[in-house]
């Protein structure tokens, strides 16, 4: 074996040695945080059941990944190297949804999108964010509209436009995380509020109402 060739094993061999011997920071892993609240005023003392479906709640493909996503300017994002959703972002923002609901609303009848065809809820509650991601020390966005529906035929009963922003505490991803979930909290106190005051059924509605009309915005 050639001096050439001994040396470029002697580089590739000090190379690898820096690779391995070079410290990574371990991957962090959240969950957005349930808030439990109280049960809004119309249902503090509420002996009488109520039943919800909750979804399809629906996020934008960019959101599908296990990668928690920030904003660095107005078109641009970054993916977090190390720092990362504990599972589906999707089905946990929906968990944690529904874990609100059940304490704002005093009832334990909370069903998630899909539910068997035997579930005949009062209320279904479908939701679809536009964004839901923010700046690292900065604020967190969560925008997108809500729809109230009833559970057996369908129609519509309510809809409304949602944008909330939640200033974080602090310049890190823990932080962050904890301002979604504030926003989540949030939303879940407007439909709680919205679900108590309602009546099942169609005749509400208005005698046009359809079923599962095209969303229709209001002001939140």
């Amino acid at each position: 074996m050639n001096r050439r060739h001994l040396l470029t094993i002697l580089v590739l061999t000090l190379g690898l040695a820096a690779c391995m011997g070079k410290p990574t920071r371990p991957s962090q892993f959240y969950l957005l945080s349930p808030d439990p609240g109280q049960p809004v005023t119309a249902r503090a003392t509420a002996t009488t059941p109520l039943s919800i479906g909750l979804g399809p709640v629906t996020l934008p493909e960019i959101y599908d990944r296990p990668q928690i996503v920030t904003r660095t300017e107005s078109n641009q994002i970054n993916l977090a190297q190390f720092d990362r959703w504990g599972g589906d972002l999707n089905k946990d923002l929906t968990r944690t949804l529904a874990r609100n609901l059940m304490s704002r609303l005093n009832t334990d009848s909370v069903a998630l999108f899909p539910w068997s065809g035997r579930y005949k809820p009062d209320f279904q509650v479908t939701i679809r964010f536009f964004p839901l991601d923010g700046q690292l020390d900065e604020a967190v966005t969560l925008d997108g509209v809500w729809r109230l529906l009833d559970g057996s035929r369908g129609c519509e009963l309510a809809a409304h436009r949602f944008e909330y922003q939640e200033q974080t505490t602090g310049a890190g991803y823990p932080e962050l995380v904890d301002a979604m979930s504030r926003g989540v909290s949030r939303l879940s106190q407007k439909i709680a509020v919205e679900v108590a005051s309602s009546r099942p059924g169609c005749e509400q509605a208005g005698p046009g109402a359809k079923r599962n009309p095209t969303y229709q915005t209001i002001a939140n």
